[in-house]
């Protein structure tokens, strides 16, 4: 757990910075095909226009994950900015209006679970349907024309069948 105290943060300008091994984030871990490697965080604490206590996450990784067209390994490059603001309590949160400003807020505390939020932005950035540029298992699929149709025999051999019982 990488623990903050966002509001003295803020008050200070300040910024903290580093890399957390794939292998330590669980839940992000349980979408990956390897988790070799690391994603970089910075998080730069002020304070924004409205003179809330606030924070802009920036997140980079590159990823393994699973191709949906052919099951193969295809990498993300995972690369987002977020910016949140903090609030002191739960009634502030909730009385936030759900929009679509591009700052979200966020419950803040002495102890605030940055951790748990680089992993959570990660998990939210990742494609719902993770496909190659030029996936290597569509190519090789055969042509519509190729197709092997099973129940197109069935029909021949009806046909067949109906031509044998008139010949009796």
């Amino acid at each position: 757990m990488l623990s903050i105290d966002v509001f003295t943060m803020a008050r200070a300008d300040a910024q903290s910075t580093g890399e957390v091994e794939l292998r330590k984030l669980p839940r992000l871990r349980a979408s990956l095909l390897r988790d070799e490697g690391k994603l970089r965080y910075r998080a730069q604490l002020g304070m924004d226009a409205h003179g809330r206590p606030a924070m802009r996450l920036h997140l980079e990784a590159r990823l393994a994950l699973a191709c949906d067209r052919c099951g193969g390994e295809t990498e993300y490059g995972l690369n987002v900015e977020r910016e949140f603001f903090f609030v002191r309590t739960e009634d502030e949160l909730a009385a936030q209006p759900i929009d679509d400003a591009p700052e979200e807020a966020l419950l803040g505390s002495a102890h605030f679970d940055l951790g748990a939020l680089i992993e959570d932005e990660a998990i939210l950035q990742l494609p719902m349907s993770p496909r190659h540029e030029h996936c290597p298992g569509k190519e090789d699929a055969p042509a519509p024309s190729e197709t092997y149709r099973p129940f197109a025999e069935l029909g021949r051999l009806r046909d067949g069948a109906r031509r044998r019982h008139r010949l009796k």
